[in-house]
C-alpha cells in the first residue's frame, strides 16, 4: 500500500511535490537565484534587433525571448528543463530615439534537490530597449530611394499587400523611404530597384490592370563599376471588382473575377468572356440598396425614379426574395440588375486630380 504524502511542513498545504509545495519551494530553494535585467536594441526601419552586440534579422517576438534568456541565474542544484516568455512581443514603441523599460513574463520548468518532479515557477525579466538605426540603414539612410511603385484606384486589400511584402522583406535591406497619396492612390519611394519591378507584377497577376515599368540610368557606382538605376512602375487597377456590373461596348457585364485580364458574363445573353482591361473603355454602374415589391415575375423599386419595375436581369439575385426584402441593385436610367446582397458603392463625381508624378533624372 502507498504510503499518504505529507503535508507541506512549513505551510501545511496538503499538496507537495517531495517535501514542501511549490509556493515553499520558490520561498526555501528557487529555480532561478538572480535575474539581471535584459537589453535589446531595435531598428525602427527594418526591424532588425541587435542583442550582444550583434545585430539580426529577426522577429520582434523572437528577439525579446532571445535576449531574455541570459538573465536568469539559476540555482547550483536546479535542473532546468524549459524556459518559456509567456509574453515574447510586449506592446513596444519602435520610434527613434526611444528609451524604455518593460517586463517580460518567464516561465521556468525545471526540479532540484528537495523535489524530483518538474515544476514551473514564473519569473518577471525587466527589458530595457533602445530604437535607433541599424548600421545599414543608418549609412544608406532613410529617404534613399532606387524608384517609385505608383499605384493608381488602391483599395485596402492592395495597401495591405504592400505593406505586408515590404515587411517581409525588410530584412533583405528593403525600406520605404516615402508615401505620398495622390488622386485614388498612392506613390510608393523604395530603396530597391528590383523589388519594385517584382512587386509590381506580383501586384498586376492580383489585381489586374495597367501595368507599366520604365528603367531611367540615374549614376554610376565607379568603385563596383556599375551602372544604378532607378525603376518607375505604374500601376492602375480596374476601379470595378468582382460582384460589379459594367458597361463595356454597348453590354453590360457581371464582373466574375479579376486579374490578369478580366472574366465576366454578359447579363443579356449569359456569354462568359475575358479581355485586358483598357482604361477608360468601360463604365461601372453605382449600387444602390432597394426593395422588393412583387414577387412573382419579380418587381423592385428603382432608386432613383422609385417606380416599380421589372430587373433587366435577376439571375445573381438572392433565394429568399419576398416582399419588402431589401436587395441590392446595379442600376442606371434605364436598367436594373440585382445582384447578390453587398454595400452600396455610389459613382464619385470627377475631380480634377493629379494622377501621376514624374521624377527629375537629376534625383
Amino acid at each position: 500500500m502507498a504510503s499518504k504524502s505529507l503535508p507541506c511542513p512549513r505551510c501545511g498545504n496538503p499538496e507537495t511535490i517531495g517535501t514542501f509545495c511549490t509556493d515553499c519551494l520558490r520561498a526555501l530553494h528557487p529555480l532561478v537565484k538572480e535575474i539581471k535585467p535584459a537589453k535589446v536594441t531595435f531598428c525602427s526601419h527594418c526591424g532588425a534587433a541587435k542583442i550582444a552586440g550583434v545585430w539580426k534579422a529577426i522577429p520582434t517576438s523572437d528577439a525579446v525571448a532571445k535576449a531574455c534568456q541570459p538573465s536568469l541565474v539559476f540555482a547550483a542544484d536546479a535542473e532546468i528543463t524549459q524556459i518559456e516568455t509567456a509574453d515574447p512581443d510586449p506592446e513596444l514603441v519602435i520610434k527613434p530615439g526611444v528609451h524604455k523599460t518593460t517586463s517580460v513574463l518567464a516561465v521556468v520548468t525545471g526540479h532540484q534537490e528537495d523535489a524530483s518532479e518538474d515544476y514551473e515557477e514564473e519569473y518577471d525579466i525587466p527589458l530595457h530597449y533602445d530604437v535607433t538605426y541599424c548600421p545599414r540603414c543608418a549609412k544608406e539612410g532613410t529617404r534613399y530611394y532606387e524608384g517609385i511603385l505608383q499605384v493608381r484606384n488602391e483599395t485596402p486589400a492592395i495597401s495591405a499587400d504592400i505593406h505586408d511584402y515590404l515587411r517581409k522583406h525588410a530584412p533583405k535591406g528593403l525600406r520605404l523611404a516615402k508615401h505620398i497619396p495622390i488622386g485614388t492612390g498612392a506613390d510608393y519611394y523604395l530603396s530597391d530597384h528590383r523589388a519594385i519591378g517584382h512587386l509590381a507584377k506580383r501586384l498586376h497577376g492580383q489585381f489586374g490592370g495597367e501595368l507599366k515599368i520604365n528603367a531611367q540610368h540615374f549614376s554610376e557606382d565607379a568603385q563596383a563599376g556599375k551602372i544604378l538605376y532607378r525603376v518607375n512602375a505604374f500601376l492602375e487597377v480596374p476601379e470595378y471588382g468582382k460582384g460589379d456590373v459594367i458597361l463595356r461596348q454597348g453590354k453590360y457585364l457581371y464582373i466574375l473575377g479579376v486579374n490578369k485580364k478580366v472574366k465576366a458574363e454578359e447579363l443579356e445573353t449569359g456569354t462568359e468572356m475575358t479581355f485586358p482591361y483598357v482604361r477608360g473603355e468601360t463604365e461601372r454602374l453605382p449600387v444602390r440598396n432597394t426593395q422588393v415589391t412583387v414577387v412573382d415575375p419579380v418587381e423592385v423599386l428603382h432608386p432613383e425614379t422609385y417606380d416599380s419595375i421589372v430587373p433587366t436581369n435577376s439571375k445573381y439575385a438572392p433565394t429568399d426574395l419576398e416582399v419588402d426584402r431589401k436587395v441590392s441593385g446595379a442600376y442606371e436610367r434605364r436598367h436594373l440588375f440585382l445582384i447578390p446582397d453587398t454595400t452600396e458603392r455610389l459613382i464619385p463625381k470627377p475631380v480634377k486630380k493629379r494622377m501621376g508624378q514624374k521624377v527629375s533624372k537629376k534625383d
